[in-house]
């Protein structure tokens, strides 16, 4: 009966999250109330400035992932397999300043730009996500699982630190990476206060996630479903990583 009772809220939250995906391309194949992709045809050839903004959001998510996943490895094969004074008292500032709000950090990002001469750049989006603290923690937490049997067999074979997380801890948690790859994308993908605030005087850099709710009526629709599509075809792409990675996760 409980497993039931989980499975029927568990089904009727997930209807009541994709009824507005639904209605959203549902809406975007009506044009004058009849069927018709002419919605799309108007994105497409009369709203310029959108695929402009549309390749700003790619650029950025490309970025902020890739630079992400390189930098939270090493650091994250650090705090999970490798001993050594303060390692503890380090990672609990990591996992303070993860839990802290944007609007805690938004101050010191501002100031550090400015100082760096970053503001109105496309470094001002990107730098203060590539270096997320969230990104070294979650891997740390999948490498803790990896046995450290493992890890003195391939020290037998050599003493780099690179090649051990190279050839004996990635093999293992390729799924995590992926899943890890997905979620800092799609939150990368929906970046706004960020924008707002570190480009403010450069509109001509902003993503798409910013200028969206200023097409026009008549392809908002179209607009919204193109918006969401990277998104979507990334989760069905990467849906069995990020099965296999949440339920071998562990804290």
């Amino acid at each position: 009966m409980k497993n039931k009772a989980s499975t029927a809220i568990l089904t009727a939250l997930g209807v009541v999250f994709f009824l507005p995906v639904a209605a959203t391309f549902l809406n975007s194949l009506i044009y004058d109330g009849r069927p018709s992709l002419k919605e799309y045809w108007e994105l497409f050839t009369t709203n310029h400035a959108y695929f402009k903004y549309f390749w700003n959001s790619v650029l950025y998510a490309a970025l902020i992932t890739s630079a992400s996943i390189i930098i939270s490895l090493p650091l994250g094969f650090v705090f999970a397999k490798i001993k050594f004074r303060g390692a503890k008292v380090l990672f609990f500032i990591y996992i303070a300043v993860m839990l802290l709000p944007f609007q805690a950090t938004l101050l010191p990002n501002y100031i550090q730009l400015r100082d760096f001469g970053f503001l109105n750049t496309p470094l001002a989006l990107t730098l203060p996500m590539i270096f997320s603290p969230f990104a070294v923690f979650l891997m740390r937490q999948f490498m803790i699982s990896v046995p450290d049997e493992l890890i003195d067999y391939a020290q037998l074979e050599t003493s780099s630190a690179l090649k051990i997380m190279r050839y004996a801890v990635l093999p293992q948690i390729k799924s995590a990476v992926s899943a890890l790859a997905v979620l800092i994308f799609c939150e990368s993908w929906n970046i706004v206060e960020q924008a707002l605030i570190f480009s403010m005087d450069n509109p001509e850099i902003y993503p798409l996630s910013v200028k969206l709710s200023e097409l026009p009526e008549n392809v908002a629709s179209a607009g919204g479903a193109v918006y969401m599509f990277p998104v979507l075809m990334l989760f069905l792409i990467f849906r069995k990583p990020l099965e296999t990675s949440m339920e071998s996760y562990k804290l």
